[in-house]
């Protein structure tokens, strides 16, 4: 794709985005760039924050923290939003990086947080700067533009500033193009070598297996920090990344090891397993040495991988040069790095403490969503001809590259089915769900922790192959995101609204009325919404007038409680009680037509749960006649010749291969799969 083509395609997603929510132009680029950094873990958080000087020479769009408050991201955007592609060149750029800085020198400081008003989030956030600021031993600016940044722009190198690295990053059209389409802004092509002056010894441990080769080696402490540094939450596999990230802290233990007894850590340590897609080798005195690594990826020992780090920014490296750490090295075909390293992730963390929820972005529910929302056409709306669907992105770029090689007659015709506003990404759906389950400050917490307590709600709601989750959830969450969407763009159109706090007043004005609803029994009329494509007027004004309240109380509560950053507050359980015990919902009884009893509900969830029983055994029972009497056949003969199956298993394996004189139920084919699975795990293959 051209910069011109994919610059259309990211003003359509710009001006989707704005539409969906009432934002500006720039506040809907910034926060569609910033999900994307957070998914490649480039960077770890993004909170919002759009604030400018009167005179200009200060703004921010927004900021994150990462590396346990070691490192602060700050982000700011230059976006020209015209059909044409600009170029940015290094006199426009300079100017941008100078406004943010300027931000971060004066939020410090008294005087400045004087000039804004408090109930404003960068008031908030220059009072905690002023706090953490001295912890902070990395910021990291971002510039995000839409422009092409210009070829004499080499680098723009790192500077220190009383004992702080300040680092610079431009992530221009190009380099969205390659986070939107990947999740990858850029190859990680680590040159040993280059970087440390040597290569590093290795032990072939297998070759020619499965699509990838093995080695053993031990990596140096401060080699290992020296690339985290560089690459940071990147390196990490994506569902390790998320599960550090909403559960993990640097762990006291591996630290404690370096600072105090470095000749044991090496002992104490299980080291890490980690894969790449490439691997440069070099033989030495008889001896192999690897000297490149390609997309590495840390599939297991990712809070090792952190402590060390930390160990370097916090402790200035004290006795990084003594600490050696073993690592796995599994080396993947380019083509099946998609595949295989998940797997590798997954059964590397086996034997830890990790729920399936960790691995979620794995899990079944993914695609069942997915073909429900590809499958299911959503009413068209009053005065609408044209029925669409609600698309469900399970892997970022997946509705760009649905409608990439169409022509455009066929493009225009899946852009009338496939409307832009109506894309919901996994972050969307685990924001909207957890909000309607009553876990606002959860979601406050941001896309990645609040997505980790969505899946442990999947996971553990998994039941029976997942009958909870068929057409019927499917039309009720996608009611609920309209209802969700609907309200953020009322608050942004609001009088009383002044620009900030609008995800916190969304999420826990809609998480009060569920609340005050379940204590009268009764329910939103989900049904009525998905047939309506709508909101009724009288439940917006409802929840408007309920966020208004809300908008006053959590900065009001936050004063009272001695939290000086508002959206800190709101990431509090207790922000969520303090809600529940003072704003008044009694609006909420006046909404006789957009509810029904819970009773109601019930049976309906009741059905719901019937016939996505009958559907999944359908599907089994296809999938088990699909795969034909040969392969069961192989796999009866594997189970036969060990303990592994129990007699029942035996007999649907039985069953299975005598088709097509028998075949198995609708419950057997569903057996037959779980069979599979079981002995999938214990290395079987057909």
């Amino acid at each position: 794709m051209t910069d011109e083509e994919f610059h259309v395609e990211l003003m359509q997603m710009v001006a989707a985005r704005g539409a969906a929510t009432a934002d500006f132009s720039v506040a809907a680029f910034t926060e569609l760039v910033a999900e994307a950094l957070v998914d490649s873990g480039s960077i770890q958080e993004f909170v919002p924050l759009p604030f400018k000087s009167p005179n200009g020479s200060i703004r921010i769009e927004g900021y994150g923290f990462a590396d346990e408050g070691l490192t602060l991201d700050l982000l700011v955007a230059e976006f020209d939003g015209g059909e044409e592609v600009q170029t940015l060149t290094r006199t426009a750029m300079e100017p941008c990086f100078r406004r943010v800085e300027k931000f971060l020198l004066q939020a410090p400081r008294p005087a400045f947080r004087d000039t804004i008003d408090v109930s404003h989030p960068a008031w908030g956030f220059a009072r905690q700067l002023a706090d953490q600021l001295p912890g902070v031993s990395r910021v990291r600016f971002h510039l995000l533009t839409d422009e092409v940044l210009s070829s004499a722009v080499k680098e723009i190198p790192s500077e220190q500033d009383d004992g702080r690295e300040l680092t610079y990053r431009v992530w221009d059209l190009r380099a969205i193009q390659r986070l939107m389409a990947s999740a990858e802004p850029e190859e990680i092509e680590i040159d040993l070598v280059e970087m440390f002056g040597e290569s590093l010894p290795c032990l072939a441990a297998n070759a020619g297996g499965e699509g990838s080769d093995s080695y053993l080696t031990v990596i140096p402490g401060a080699w290992l920090a020296a690339i985290y540094d560089r690459w940071s939450g990147r390196l990490l596999e994506q569902n390790v990344r998320t599960f550090l990230q909403a559960k993990g802290k640097v762990n006291k233990g591996i630290r404690k090891t370096i600072l105090d007894e470095p000749d044991l850590f090496f002992a104490f340590n299980n080291g890490i397993s980690a894969t790449a897609s490439e691997a440069g080798f070099v033989e030495q005195d008889g001896a192999l040495r690897l000297t490149k690594l390609r997309h590495l990826q840390i599939v297991n020992g990712g809070q090792t991988t952190a402590s060390i780090f930390n160990v370097m920014k916090k402790d200035k490296g004290v006795n990084l040069d003594r600490i050696r750490v073993q690592m796995k090295l599994s080396v993947i075909k380019p083509e099946l790095v998609d595949q295989m390293v998940p797997r590798i992730s997954q059964y590397a963390n086996s034997q830890n403490k990790v729920s399936d929820a960790d691995f979620f972005s794995n899990h079944p529910f993914h695609v069942r969503i997915e073909g429900i929302s590809r499958r299911l056409w959503a009413p068209a709306p009053e005065g609408v001809l044209t029925q669409t669907h609600w698309f469900y992105e399970r892997a970022r770029g997946q509705y760009a590259n649905a409608c990439a090689w169409l022509t455009p007659a066929k493009r225009r015709e899946f852009d009338l089915q496939n409307p832009r506003g109506q894309v919901m990404t996994k972050t969307d759906l685990a924001r909207v769900v957890m909000t309607f389950r009553g876990q606002p400050h959860t979601v406050c917490h941001g896309s990645q922790k609040n997505f980790m307590q969505f899946a442990e709600f999947v996971a553990d709601s998994w039941k029976d192959e997942g009958i909870d989750f068929g057409d019927a959830w499917f039309r009720t969450s996608v009611a609920e995101t309209i209802i969700f969407r609907s309200l953020e763009k009322a608050v942004q159109k609001a009088d009383w609204y002044s620009q900030g706090y609008r995800a916190q007043i969304v999420t826990y004005s809609i998480a009060l009325m569920q609340y005050h609803l379940g204590r009268i029994g009764q329910v939103l009329d989900f049904e009525r919404i998905w047939q309506r494509q709508s909101p009724s007027p009288e439940l917006v004004r409802a929840l408007l007038d309920i966020g208004e309240r809300v908008n006053r109380r959590i900065v009001e509560a936050a004063a009272a409680y001695g939290i000086a950053n508002v959206t800190e507050w709101c990431k509090r359980e207790r922000c969520w009680e303090d809600l529940k015990s003072k704003i008044d919902t009694s609006v909420c009884g006046e909404l006789d037509i957009d509810l029904v009893s819970t009773n109601i509900a019930s049976s309906g969830l009741r059905n719901a749960r019937k016939e996505q029983k009958v559907t999944n055994e359908i599907e089994a029972q296809a999938d088990v006649v699909r795969r034909g009497a040969a392969y069961w056949q192989l796999l009866l003969k594997w189970s036969e010749s060990g303990t592994l199956m129990t007699p029942s298993e035996l007999d649907v394996l039985r069953v299975a291969s005598r088709m097509p004189k028998m075949i198995p139920t609708g419950h057997q084919s569903i057996r037959l799969l779980q069979v599979v699975t079981k002995a999938i795990d214990e290395g079987w293959s057909a």
